[in-house]
């Protein structure tokens, strides 16, 4: 029988080959399964635990601003350039703005105006105020005597005979006939009129008003008849010309005139009164009106000037002296000086642990991991950002130092976040705990007899750093379980 095996041996050199290797494996297995390795017990102790997140963040500066005029027009002026340091209100650009300068100072000179008045009212009047309008008022009688007697006597005159008596003829050919009559018979009784006014000029205003209109009517009669007037070889086309500009320029300084008293009357009268209640509050309407337009006007002006909102550093500078800016389109950008954050994206499992306040371990790729740099959790989004298909919520830190030269903007940064910590509390490794479902459980070693374990569910907490997880309870101090259970 051996040299069958023998000879199958030699001509079956491969199943000879796997049969021998299948017999070691059983022979394995029925004398090496027997022996076995002790099992690793760890005992429940109290510990002090400490849980972080960890994550990886960019450094990035708390303002970073594009900058932009709000109406558009030509650069005048840049008064900064790349890497300038610049503070909160520091000017930095303009469009030329020569107009709506003007036009605000103009909105203030109102505005001055329009408060010095209405300190005069709540002042009252006074005595020199009331001397002062009584006299414009004289003046306005006097200014307006002057101009009528000027028009009848130097203008319409020429074209009479005996002007000045009752017998006054003007010496037009005027057709209408009624409107000659009418001219001649009114000339006579605007000389009566003219020497009663003359005689007190200031006595009463309704004399002046009524010689105004009388000589007002008078010169549109007159007018009108020389709008018809043919030329003639008793009249040329050139003096009858001259008559109408007289006449014109006449009856428009005339309505001038009468409008100046109607003004310095009403302006004596208010001034004999005094100022009512009512009059005060339609002033002090009238300064809310004027402070409203140097509003208006100062916002206007704003449009053309960039200033900066921060204290910063100018990053860059698009705006050119002669070049016409559009609105919204970004002329100088500034990001703030000193002032920097770290944005970080935590993945939702970790969200949770995370909570403003938290401070965090922070070290920049920039300077090596011994270099530590202190931060503090001081935002959370409450919305997710979605990165690489994973929902993560972007958590904002505050370094502890604010002016820290060696923090630049764009730097990775490495966060070790303290999101808790717990002393003197039952810890296990966290390799000996294993869920069933949602279960979380431990094996048990039985003190009585150690090679006997009871499958123990328990409650867990945080998660140290340090490989640990806090019991909360189904074990106590003392206690002890399987190390590395084998499920």
């Amino acid at each position: 029988m051996f040299s069958k095996i023998k000879m199958f041996a030699q001509k079956n050199k491969w199943w000879t080959a796997l049969i021998i290797l299948v017999c070691i494996i059983v022979l394995f297995k029925i004398f090496g399964g027997k022996k076995q390795t002790a099992t690793e017990t760890v005992t429940v102790q109290k510990r002090d635990i400490t849980e972080e997140v960890s994550a990886t963040g960019n450094v990035k500066a708390l303002s970073d601003l594009d900058l932009s005029f709000q109406a558009s027009g030509q650069v005048a002026r840049v008064a900064v350039s790349v890497g300038d340091r610049v503070y909160q209100g520091q000017y930095l650009a303009s469009l030329s703005n020569a107009d709506l300068a003007a036009a605000l100072e103009q909105a203030k000179a109102g505005l001055q105006a329009a408060q010095a008045k209405l300190a005069d009212m709540q002042n009252g009047t006074r005595p020199e105020e009331l001397a002062v309008a009584q006299n414009t008022l004289d003046n306005s009688l006097i200014s307006a005597y002057t101009t009528c007697d000027s028009a009848i006597h130097n203008d319409i005159d020429q074209m009479f005979t005996n002007p000045r008596t009752s017998s006054a003829k003007i010496t037009l050919p005027i057709n209408d006939f009624q409107l000659q009559n009418d001219i001649n018979s009114e000339r006579y009784a605007i000389e009566v009129a003219l020497d009663g006014w003359n005689a007190d000029m200031t006595a009463s205003t309704t004399v002046a008003l009524g010689t105004i209109d009388l000589v007002k009517t008078f010169m549109d009669k007159v007018a009108s008849a020389l709008s018809e007037l043919p030329s003639s070889s008793s009249v040329s086309q050139t003096t009858i010309n001259t008559y109408k500009a007289a006449i014109s320029a006449d009856r428009s300084a005339i309505d001038l005139a009468r409008s100046n008293i109607t003004s310095a009357e009403a302006n004596y009268a208010l001034e004999l009164a005094g100022n009512t209640p009512e009059s005060i509050n339609a002033q002090e309407a009238a300064v809310e009106e004027a402070q409203a337009n140097v509003d208006a006007a100062q916002a206007q002006l704003d449009k053309s000037i960039i200033v900066s909102p921060i204290d910063g550093v100018i990053t860059n500078v698009n705006a050119k002296v002669g070049q016409v800016m559009q609105p919204d389109v970004a002329a100088i950008s500034v990001i703030s000086y000193g002032q920097y954050d770290v944005e970080a994206y935590i993945p939702e499992a970790d969200i949770a642990k995370v909570a403003i306040g938290d401070v965090a371990t922070t070290t920049l790729d920039a300077y090596g991991s011994d270099t530590f740099f202190p931060t503090k959790v001081i935002e959370i989004d409450p919305g997710e950002t979605v990165i690489e298909g994973v929902p993560t919520y972007k958590v904002t830190l505050k370094f502890a130092s604010s002016s820290d030269p060696r923090i630049k903007s764009g730097m990775t940064a490495n966060l070790d976040i303290l999101t808790n910590q717990k002393s003197g509390v039952l810890a296990v490794p966290a390799r000996s705990v294993y869920a069933i479902d949602t279960q979380k459980y431990v094996k048990l070693v039985d003190p009585k007899n150690p090679k006997n374990t009871v499958q123990t569910a328990i409650e867990t907490g945080i998660r140290g750093v340090d490989g640990y997880v806090e019991i909360v309870s189904g074990l106590k101090e003392g206690d002890t379980i399987v190390g590395s259970p084998n499920m």
